[in-house]
């Protein structure tokens, strides 16, 4: 793979890597989650930092909405189950990561040639609530992933997709799994001719991800709603934090291997 600074062209190559820029942001209590301090661009305008913050306290308020609407589904006995003291409260590890995927033009000899902007994953949390820009994010439905096709997600103006991640799989037994997703280049129309030369221009696309983090402290199990004789379960109790720190160690050993 190469990257030319000076006009962003890529190679097509199917090793690569994630081409795009992000700023991430942590909860307000740093010191009760256990998560770095927060802080902000220098250079950036003056209502980044307070838009940012109200925009994070949102998505702290929607997610427990979401929590309630799936302890009901999983016929929980206390809809406020998740939102139960040392569960989701002041010391929850949310992350904010906003996300820039830059117009760049890549060599390809296949018209039909597949982009990725963002390689295929799971998140490692209990959901994730994503505010999309703009076209390009596919999934999988299908549980047999082997099998499965990539699905394009529809685009609607002023909505949030929900991805369900691993730590919410570990929650019910495998009953629900997390979505596997990636994001794949679309191409810019007003670009003109953007297959001329070998060449395809993408567009410019721009996200904002809240990844729904519980207590590092919360013990997470199989819940009894989701365990019976034909089901039984099939992991061990384990920290939240201890799942999100194994979750990323494997990514990145998967990374290293390719």
């Amino acid at each position: 793979t190469s990257d030319d600074d000076d006009n962003n062209i890529i190679t097509q190559d199917t090793h690569t890597p994630d081409s795009k820029e992000t700023f991430s942001l942590g909860p307000l209590n740093s010191e009760l989650s256990n998560m770095p301090p927060r802080k902000f661009p220098v250079n950036a305008s003056s209502n980044f930092a307070p838009a940012t913050t109200r925009y994070f306290s949102a998505m702290e308020n929607l997610a427990k909405i979401l929590f309630r609407g799936l302890a009901m589904a999983l016929k929980l006995d206390d809809t406020s189950w998740f939102l139960q003291e040392g569960r989701f409260d002041d010391g929850h590890q949310c992350a904010l990561r906003i996300l820039n995927y830059p117009e760049l033009e890549y060599v390809q000899a296949d018209a039909s040639a597949v982009h990725i902007r963002a390689g295929e994953h799971t998140d490692y949390g209990a959901m994730t609530i994503l505010k999309s820009g703009g076209p390009g994010l596919q999934l999988q439905l299908s549980k047999d992933r082997e099998s499965s096709t990539w699905i394009d997600v529809p685009h609607l103006a002023d909505s949030f997709i929900i991805n369900l991640g691993d730590l919410m799989q570990r929650w019910t037994n495998d009953k629900w799994t997390s979505t596997l997703h990636r994001v794949v280049a679309t191409p810019d129309n007003n670009a003109g001719d953007i297959t001329g030369g070998g060449l395809f221009k993408s567009a410019r696309r721009q996200s904002i991800a809240f990844f729904v983090n519980m207590n590092g402290t919360t013990t997470v199990m199989p819940l009894e709603t989701c365990v019976d004789e034909t089901h039984p379960s099939k992991y061990k109790p384990i920290k939240a934090s201890e799942h999100l720190i194994q979750r990323h160690n494997q990514s990145m050993m998967a990374k290293h291997k390719k």
